[in-house]
């Protein structure tokens, strides 16, 4: 609680419980046979009211089904999945928060799902999402020895035993992966000196863009959420502290997600735009193979691997920037050294040698420097979610292990951030326009490792931009600055 640290005699701490401002009778959200928007109104106080947003938790229930009418359970030997890193994030498409006395937007996160597996994957190791995130979104690791899908939550109860056809689905309680709700700071909702309350809209996702696998597809699943609540921790302050509080200026200084979206079909490709941020402290990106996008066999929000990479350039304007060097790997050469015996598949691997890209991309993904990174969910050969040997195009059913692969920049830790208001930021990727492997077959098979400028390799970029805000609050109003 920085904003109040010094007033702790004047605080009480509660808990608020909001039901969706939206809600039907039934309580049910969905594409399907629902409403696909959820919108929670959380209401101001005249004194000082503090959110404790990185506490702030959406909890309710997750039932998948199948068929036409999205009333049949899932059959118990098909392959139905969530992404292991997602969870129920996967049918979430945006995230929208309003400030109600500024009567603006202050975040927007567009292909929210594509985001959340970075930020779970990047800060949290495989005990933290086999533990907390598996109660928190239903979250899991991809091995294909246990393959956790949602047949197993759907069609069978605790005890092994087939439930009757009002079987429930998965209860999840999960937090919001908003940068305001996570800055480090509590949000003021009062009325006099705050935001005057704030308004969430969540924008979900359709059925084929959520679960997937072989047999999702076929037998249209699809899903619903029910019993939805947003429990919000908040600190009430009163008596001297809040008059004193309320009638002074007071600054909120905030983080913000903004993303945006290209296509990459050559193996030298430029990613290049102008964000208008003045603040931007870090940039990150992740990849998926374009064509698995709204394709129900495949997982909408694996962070694929890229190919095998030669070299990655940031630039600012066009001049090198931050670092002043390109990022070189000699991934292309040891893949073909690896090559071994063309008859003998076991004999051939993939070998991930960006070790320079993976730091950066930590040090972008957390926003501080790489010696006080403790936890993340990739190394090499995993057996679950986060494996860096393997192929770009891995784990996408669901069934075998996935990467968990980006690439990011820190450009400001602790300061004021970079501008990008008029100026262009862009980074040129070089990969292998050739390279094929023989792996994950029985009998020699060659998969494309490479972006050779046709529509089977094409790579979907998302890039997202993390920049730091400022509210100045005060009994006369409210000045953003951005």
């Amino acid at each position: 609680m920085d904003n109040v640290g010094a007033n702790l005699s004047a605080i009480k701490k509660r808990f608020l419980q909001l039901h969706p401002q939206n809600a039907t009778s039934g309580g049910t959200f969905s594409f399907k046979n629902g409403l696909p928007i959820i919108k929670f109104d959380i209401s101001s106080s005249q004194m000082p009211l503090f959110l404790d947003g990185s506490s702030l938790r959406l909890s309710g229930i997750f039932t998948a089904f199948q068929g036409a009418a999205g009333t049949t359970q899932l059959t118990n030997t098909d392959r139905n999945f969530l992404d292991g890193f997602c969870g129920v994030n996967q049918c979430i498409e945006s995230v929208t928060i309003y400030s109600k006395r500024l009567n603006e937007t202050l975040e927007r996160i567009n292909t929210y799902y594509r985001l959340c597996p970075s930020i779970v994957s990047g800060t949290n190791a495989f005990k933290d999402i086999e533990s907390r995130h598996s109660n928190y979104g239903g979250q899991h690791a991809t091995c294909p020895l246990t393959r956790p899908g949602l047949n197993t939550y759907n069609a069978f109860s605790r005890t092994g035993a087939v439930p009757v056809a009002n079987q429930r689905g998965i209860d999840f309680s999960m937090p919001l992966y908003a940068g305001m709700l996570n800055s480090g700071q509590d949000i003021d909702l009062s009325s006099v000196s705050g935001t005057g309350g704030l308004v969430i809209e969540i924008l979900l996702r359709s059925d084929v863009g959520a679960i997937f696998g072989a047999e999702a597809l076929t037998n249209g699943a699809s899903y619903t959420l029910s019993n939805l609540v947003l429990t919000c921790p908040v600190y009430e302050m009163a008596g001297a502290p809040a008059q004193q509080y309320q009638g002074q200026v007071n600054q909120f200084n905030f983080n913000t997600w903004s993303s945006m979206f290209q296509t990459l079909n050559a193996s030298d490709s430029v990613v290049s735009m102008t964000p208008g941020l003045s603040r931007v402290g870090s940039i990150l990106l992740n990849y998926i193979t374009a064509s698995d996008l709204g394709n129900q066999n495949f997982n909408s929000a694996r962070l694929g691997s890229i190919a095998e990479t030669r070299q990655l350039r940031w630039s600012k304007n066009g001049s090198l920037f931050p670092l002043q060097y390109r990022l070189q790997t000699v991934e292309e050469q040891n893949n073909n050294q690896a090559k071994i015996n063309i008859s003998d598949p076991q004999s051939y691997h993939t070998y991930s040698v960006r070790a320079d890209i993976f730091r950066n991309y930590l040090e972008g993904l957390t926003t501080d420097r790489y010696n006080k990174i403790r936890n993340c969910s990739s190394a090499y050969n995993n057996w679950y979610g986060g494996s860096t040997d393997r192929a770009q195009n891995s784990g996408r059913d669901g069934v075998l292990p996935s990467t968990s692969d980006g690439q990011a920049m820190l450009y400001d830790a602790y300061g004021g951030g970079v501008s990008f208001q008029q100026m262009v930021w862009s980074i040129q990727l070089q990969t292998s326009s050739t390279n094929l492997l023989q792996i994950e077959s029985a009998t020699p098979t060659n998969l494309a490792n490479n972006i050779d400028g046709t529509s089977t390799t094409a790579q979907a970029v998302s890039i997202f931009y993390l920049n730091k805000n400022t509210l100045m609050l005060s009994p006369n109003g409210i000045n953003v600055v951005r």
